[in-house]
């Protein structure tokens, strides 16, 4: 038990003589929580990703039931409405928005919260997000954002501690700065999520892995099985950490200076592993402690298993997918520097001395995340965050391996990388301060009247550039007496996503009716003019995405930092484009949207 009482002390010391031995980590952590810091607060009130808008409203029904009715049943009512089950991110957000709730309650405007428990789910629960005061959802987004930048900043020191632990200081150094200046890892601290809290477990858990193995410390090897629990009730994809648990109890059985059918017979440890990340799995559900285990056992056997067949992409081979990905998260440098330090580091596995067993753990953790999501139909850079910091690592370890082989090739090839991937990164970053869909926002603000509409032909509010000031008719569906009032509203947005429909054969949206209404409205044959357009027009209106299978229409991703992106991926720049149409004249009775 005095281990475990030690644990948080151990952890502040080390970080604490971390920044006092190296005088260069507090410039790295600097430049980290610059990057991922900058403009964090892209889209509020509106949302960086349906996810995100999920998670949140999860926390602010459980409020708003447990406020209209103080009761257990009130409490078991907001946590079983979620969109889905999902685990741990409920409680951070429940914490996270705290401080907004007991504004509301000095404000007297609890009623907000009660008023949106069980929202209506037509146009993304849009009548809720009307109806709510707009500085409730700026100060909840800013705060569950900001857990996410917290979370990237220590997955950051994560990573640097690993690199150390495993191969020294110059290694640790070069993978955070590496991680740092990862687009993919920046994009993702720009949005709320359970990925990034889950990632952070995974590290840690991996680092307590590396420790026990260097250590035999049991202490460690319990404190990463109940690591790895946290990150698995943060999201169920750190699965690979449980094989990792289990590496490590080998290696450490074959590093002892006995016999391993000895070393091996453990069951005391290992059973207590095994409890302790299984309760640490069940208490981060929270309908498993509200509303018993048949919720929890459909969500991690039912729902874990379901998204390797559900298609949320055009049909496609697995590599392309892979590269898809990597390409877009890393740049094209950087992933040739990913791919030539896994061949390396595998090559020269058994020379790497007493780096051997952390870079064992490092590379099975990489192996496990790349055998599970080849087994899905298609899958995003989120997805894929795990493996970042793995490569980072390996990246790392083979720059300080080059740099002690020739130092004079090392510096250029280090300078190389290490450019062209801050460029690549802070553009995409810098993006991210004149996003389309914000400017668009901007705009209609700066250029409406009270009273006024925007149509919009999306089907969630997330994927609109409307402002919380402003009313929307939401066209796609069946209309409510309300919406055929604003047959002929002022305004109407015409989105990405909406000119998909031009392009033939894609996946998902087709269809002649809308493809011939849209094409005449964008002629302006409606009696509505084109007053405003955000972001870079596509060639005629029809998106120009990369053809499925196909290699070189890939190349452009890993050069252009905010390209096209499918499904539950964060909208960047290519996605956001955005119309607006003004109505120029009479009403057209003729007009009708086929949506």
């Amino acid at each position: 038990m005095s281990g475990w009482r030690s644990l948080p002390r151990r952890a502040v010391e080390q970080g604490r003589s971390d920044l006092r031995d190296d005088p260069y980590l507090r410039y790295i952590l600097l430049l980290s929580t610059v990057l991922v810091g900058f403009w964090f607060w892209h889209r509020i009130p509106n949302f960086a990703t349906r996810d995100e808008y999920s998670r949140l409203l999860d926390a602010m029904v459980v409020y708003g039931s447990v406020l209209e009715e103080p009761t257990f049943e009130g409490l078991k009512a907001g946590v079983e409405w979620g969109r889905a089950p999902f685990g741990a991110t409920l409680y951070l957000y429940v914490l996270a928005i705290l401080p907004v709730v007991l504004v509301a309650a000095l404000t007297g405007d609890l009623g907000a919260f009660t008023a949106i428990a069980f929202p209506s789910w037509e146009f993304g629960h849009y009548e809720a997000w009307a109806a709510t005061p707009e500085w409730i959802w700026t100060g909840s987004l800013v705060f569950i954002r900001l857990t996410n930048v917290v979370a990237a900043i220590c997955a950051v020191y994560l990573t640097y501690r690993l690199g150390v632990a495993i191969e020294g200081r110059n290694a640790g150094r070069l993978s955070a700065v590496v991680l740092s200046l990862t687009f993919g890892f920046l994009t993702i601290s720009k949005e709320a999520g359970e990925d990034m809290p889950a990632l952070v477990f995974v590290l840690l858990a991996l680092y307590l892995l590396v420790r026990y193995v260097q250590t035999d410390d049991g202490t460690l090897f319990l404190a990463a099985s109940a690591a790895g629990g946290v990150a698995i009730a943060f999201k169920l994809t750190a699965a690979p950490v449980i094989l990792l648990i289990g590496v490590a109890f080998l290696l450490r059985a074959r590093a002892a200076d006995a016999p391993l059918t000895e070393t091996l017979y453990r069951p005391k440890l290992l059973l207590s592993g095994a409890l302790f990340g299984f309760v640490m799995i069940v208490l981060g559900f929270p309908t498993a402690l509200v509303a018993g285990p048949e919720p929890f056992i459909e969500r991690v056997f039912g729902g874990s298993t379901s998204r390797m067949s559900h298609p949320t992409g055009p049909d496609a081979p697995m590599w392309w997918w892979f590269l898809r990905g990597y390409f877009s998260a890393l740049g094209l440098p950087l992933v040739a520097a990913a791919a030539a330090s896994v061949v390396a580091t595998v090559a020269t596995l058994r020379d790497r001395g007493s780096a051997v067993h952390g870079t064992v753990l490092v590379l099975t953790g990489l192996v496990a995340y790349v055998a599970m999501f080849s087994q899905w139909h298609d899958f995003r850079v989120h997805h894929l965050l795990p493996t970042f910091p793995l490569l980072a690592l390996l990246v790392g370890g083979r720059l300080v391996d080059l740099r002690e082989r020739s130092s004079s090739l090392a510096r250029p090839v280090m300078a190389v990388l290490l450019v062209t991937t801050a460029v690549y990164a802070g553009i995409g970053a810098a993006q991210f301060a004149s996003m389309p869909r914000d400017e668009a926002t901007a705009w209609l603000e700066d250029n409406s009247d009270e009273g006024d509409v925007v149509e919009s032909y999306r089907v969630h509010i997330q994927d609109t550039a409307i402002p919380h000031s402003l009313t929307a008719r939401h066209v796609a569906g069946q209309d409510s007496d309300a919406e055929d009032a604003m047959a002929c509203p002022r305004y109407i947005q015409v989105g990405y996503r909406d000119l998909l429909y031009l392009k033939e054969d894609t996946y998902y949206r087709n269809g002649d009716a809308q493809a011939v209404y849209l094409r005449k409205l964008l002629n302006e044959e409606y009696n509505y003019r084109i007053v405003a357009e955000f972001g870079e027009r596509p060639p005629n209106f029809v998106p120009q995405r990369p053809t499925p299978g196909s290699f070189t229409d890939l190349l452009r991703l890993g050069v252009v930092p905010h390209t096209d992106q499918f499904a539950d991926e964060q909208e960047l720049a290519a996605n956001q484009y955005t119309l607006i149409l003004e109505r120029d004249g009479e009403c057209d009775t003729s007009r009708h949207p086929p949506f």
